[in-house]
């Protein structure tokens, strides 16, 4: 039996399309992620870059110095390094940390370096970039001048926080 000129049309579109998918190759794209430091103060959930996160220090010993802003509630000893510490509190409209129940993030960025008082690290975990979203236009409080985006964690929207930002406010 011969073919039918259909039948030979029906084979060769079957055969280009399979030629089609198997000329398709899955290429697997890396995601470019970054470290994020989540960690807690006055009750809520915030996140530093973590590139910009040194170290956390567990327990320090807070030299107050007279003449500092109320922010800065002194100065610690860092393996030889006098360090200062912020509260980080002030810039988020928060009442004052106990510096006796507060941990430290050594932040390190270009020429700052200073502890920033926090409650506790909830989770340091990597993200891909494209999901640290801008932050809302309608964001307000004080902690909206410091605030880089908003990534998702956990079912929770969390404040992304930048460092940079924080060393602009801080002046002596």
């Amino acid at each position: 039996m011969a073919a039918t000129v259909e039948e030979l049309t029906s084979e060769i579109i079957l055969a280009e399309i399979k030629k089609q998918q198997h000329s398709k190759q899955v290429v697997d794209v890396e995601e470019q992620k970054v470290k994020i430091v989540v960690f807690i103060s006055s009750g809520k959930r915030y996140a530093f870059y973590g590139s910009d996160i040194r170290e956390i220090l567990t327990s320090c010993d807070i030299s107050w110095v007279p003449g500092l802003p109320e922010y800065l509630p002194g100065l610690i000893n860092v393996r030889g390094d006098i360090e200062s510490v912020i509260d980080i509190r002030h810039f988020l409209g928060r009442e004052k940390a106990d510096p006796h129940r507060s941990l430290i993030a050594m932040a390190v960025r270009g020429d700052f370096h200073s502890g920033v008082m926090i409650d506790s690290i909830d989770d340091v975990v990597d993200i891909p970039v494209n999901t640290i979203k801008p932050p809302l236009v309608t964001l307000s409080g004080d902690a909206r001048e410091l605030v880089a985006g908003e990534i998702e964690h956990g079912n929770e929207i969390i404040t992304l926080l930048d460092i940079v930002k924080l060393a602009e406010k801080i002046s002596l």
